[in-house]
């Protein structure tokens, strides 16, 4: 009897067991998602606008499988101090129930970005939920995603004067450098001259600036002949010294102003005149002394005569 109704007693509690453990299963099971709103498998590449500034999103999801409201904080990190990156995004977020909703990240560094990591070096940006209630954590969820900076070419372009006059018929030399501002390492395209209202100046050696490779941070220098031709007037010369970017084609110039002194053709007409009369002066002089022996002969032999002709009337 005793062994029927134990039997019993289990039978009738093994449903309500089962219930319980059921139960207990399906509290255990994720009722809410955290996760990436776009393909983060790969690398995200930032973006720049501006050629040097970081502005970039990045968008999130949570899904609420609950029927009820979902009470979220937000904790965003950055691995790299290299980049003071700006961070922006809501850090309480209340979803609904039965609710996927997405959350942007905005990325900003609007100060130029100091290029010292290169692009090839890639930095983890992480993302951490936490289920609030009754101000107390009750679960987490966390997502990571590799970012990397993008290649950026930025050769800039200076140049630097001596000091020195130039005169037509001689040259002067001036200082070009090129500082490789980016984070990759570029090469020079196309170096061009343009010289305004001066024909006759000519820049030598920059042609051999053609496919000089400039590292990153380096400060190229090299020196330029300007030579001026003899028959260059009096003249402000505008010179413009041009390269291309290997990287991302883009120009870099800079413009010079050269001042060009005629040779004075004045003077030297006035020193041959002086050595043209100088010498006529001296031709002068040797003909005339040339002449005296000669006219004093003449005068001796014409008192001779005279004095002969006088003594044979005498006679």
């Amino acid at each position: 009897m005793k062994f029927k109704v134990g039997l019993i007693i289990i039978l009738f509690l093994l449903p309500i067991t089962a219930l319980s453990v059921g139960a207990q299963d399906q509290l255990q099971m994720p009722s809410w998602e955290l996760g990436w709103d776009e393909d983060m498998d790969g690398t995200h590449t930032l973006k720049l606008v501006n050629g040097d500034e970081i502005e970039d999103e990045l968008i999130i999801f949570i899904d609420n499988q609950r029927m009820s409201d979902l009470n979220i904080e937000l904790t965003v990190e950055w691995d790299s101090s290299d980049i003071p990156i700006e961070l922006d995004y809501q850090e309480s977020i209340t979803i609904s129930g039965s609710t996927n909703e997405t959350i942007t990240i905005t990325l900003k560094n609007e100060n130029g970005y100091v290029y010292e990591r290169s692009p090839n070096s890639t930095m983890v940006i992480s993302v951490t939920a936490d289920e609030v209630a009754l101000e107390q954590s009750t679960s987490n969820q966390n997502i990571e995603a590799d970012v990397e900076i993008p290649e950026v070419y930025d050769l800039v372009v200076g140049a630097t004067s001596r000091g020195e006059n130039l005169f037509a018929g001689s040259f002067i030399e001036y200082d070009f450098n090129i500082e490789n501002m980016g984070n990759s390492d570029d090469a020079v395209d196309n170096p061009m001259v343009s010289i305004r209202s001066c024909p006759n100046l000519d820049v030598e050696n920059f042609d051999d600036l053609d496919g000089q490779v400039i590292a990153v941070g380096q400060n190229f220098q090299t020196k330029l002949k300007l030579i001026a031709s003899t028959a260059h007037p009096d003249r402000t010369c505008e010179v413009t010294l041009s390269i291309d970017s290997s990287g991302n084609q883009l120009t870099s110039s800079i413009t010079i102003e050269i001042e060009v002194t005629a040779v004075d053709s004045t003077a030297d007409d006035s020193d041959q005149n002086n050595n043209d009369n100088s010498q006529s002066d001296e031709s002068t002089e040797l003909t005339e002394s040339s002449s005296l022996p000669f006219l004093s002969f003449v005068e001796f032999i014409s008192v001779t005569l005279v004095a002969n002709s006088i003594f044979l009337r005498r006679k």
